[in-house]
């Protein structure tokens, strides 16, 4: 019997011991987890960890958890929000509740840039899943990727079609306005320049000479900041080849949507240098209004041009809407039926007239505005014509 007691005695002994030698092993493991966490290395930090004695200790998981979340931070920082994923719901597993909000602020991201890219069922779904996650700020965003969706449900009746070298001429008077808005700083030394794009036309008072004035909206160059840098037109000439110049404002109507009674939105840009008319033919620009056009011959209709973002990859190529009408509205606007979207602002709205339907003849009456309904259809253009004396002056000066 005595012998029985001393061996148990020795027994406690021994697992007392090993107690205390685990229980070192697992605080020299989180205390070396600890270091690395510290210093950035949270993969080392999460090896330490995992080699604890017992891992389901609440600080031990909250110390696991936390590594995964940073490791988590650092991919999304570099936008490999995929890899971000993986991390953050290993966090999540452990029940971190953290994980869960970070989850979703990543969904809402990886939205946003199928939202760029035009892929909005596929930014509506993760929208929807980081709502999920308790990210409230959505609605607006699911809001805007449905109406996208329908409108292009409702493209299958659209009746734009792509600019080619067969298309009216007047067509290849039209080009892209860019104009930087924000420079917005990366680092210390990167940076991108956030950039507003619309429609312009390269207009003259004979078509057989250079011109270096065009036509746009007034909206359209509201946004432009200096500090950015310069506004840019390009333009393709007659062998598919772009031209580029710098733009600046020689007349802005100073568009307020406020004050849409009394103020239309049209706005006169110089070039940096002529484009030839050898490149480029310039639209003829008269001083008759559509009313007056209307009225003289016997049978007309409407078109309109420019870089519409919803068709044509996405606004890469110059389409037009090849008839229309369009009627009078107020003292600075007039409506039409034409078809067209973000990006068209500042294209030409034209009038085509004839009396025989054999000769047709195309007269510049005004640049796209913006949208009467939510459809993007039946647009608001204002007209030309109360501005042509300043239109001339400017040919002139030039």
């Amino acid at each position: 019997m005595e012998i029985l007691k001393n061996y148990s005695i020795l027994q406690n002994k021994l697992f007392i011991i090993l107690l205390l030698v685990t229980n070192l092993f697992s605080s020299t493991v989180i205390d070396k987890g600890d270091e690395e966490f510290l210093q950035e290395n949270y993969k080392k930090a999460i090896y330490y960890y995992m080699q604890a004695d017992d891992k389901t200790q609440v600080q031990i998981k909250y110390r696991i958890s936390q590594s995964y979340l940073r490791i988590g931070d650092n991919y999304q920082k570099i936008k490999n929000y995929n890899k971000a994923l993986v991390w953050y719901k290993k966090a999540a597993k452990i029940e971190d509740r953290s994980a869960l909000t970070k989850i979703g602020k990543v969904y809402e991201k990886q939205g946003d840039l199928y939202t760029k890219v035009h892929k909005y069922k596929e930014a509506l779904s993760l929208y929807q899943k980081a709502l999920k996650l308790q990210n409230n700020n959505l609605d607006k965003k699911i809001k805007k990727m449905k109406q996208h969706l329908s409108h292009q449900k409702a493209l299958s009746l659209d009746t734009r079609i792509l600019v080619t070298k067969d298309s009216p001429v007047w067509t290849h008077s039209i080009g892209r306005l860019i104009i930087p808005t924000k420079l917005e700083f990366l680092s210390q030394t990167k940076y991108k320049t956030k950039t507003k794009k619309c429609s312009a036309t390269l207009i003259n008072l004979d078509q057989k000479k250079n011109s270096n004035i065009i036509l746009t909206a007034s909206h359209c160059i509201s946004e432009h900041n200096p500090k950015a840098g310069p506004m840019k037109f390009i333009i393709k000439n007659k062998n598919n080849q772009m031209v580029y110049r710098m733009a600046k404002v020689a007349f802005d109507s100073k568009f307020d949507i406020k004050k849409m009674k009394n103020k239309t939105d049209f706005a006169i840009l110089s070039l940096s240098r002529k484009i030839s008319y050898k490149e480029v033919e310039p639209f003829l620009i008269q001083k008759d209004s559509f009313l007056s056009l209307q009225k003289r011959y016997k049978s007309s209709f409407a078109s309109l041009g420019g870089f519409s973002s919803d068709i044509a990859q996405f606004g890469a190529n110059l389409t037009y809407d090849p008839k229309c009408r369009v009627s009078a509205y107020s003292s600075t606007y007039a409506a039409s039926t034409c078809n067209g979207f973000k990006g068209a602002s500042g294209g030409p709205i034209v009038l085509t007239t004839t009396d025989d339907n054999i000769t047709y003849k195309h007269h510049f009456i005004g640049v796209v505005s913006h949208f009467k309904n939510k459809d993007f259809t039946n647009i608001f253009f204002a007209p030309h014509h109360p501005f042509f004396k300043r239109i001339k002056e400017n040919i002139k000066n030039k």
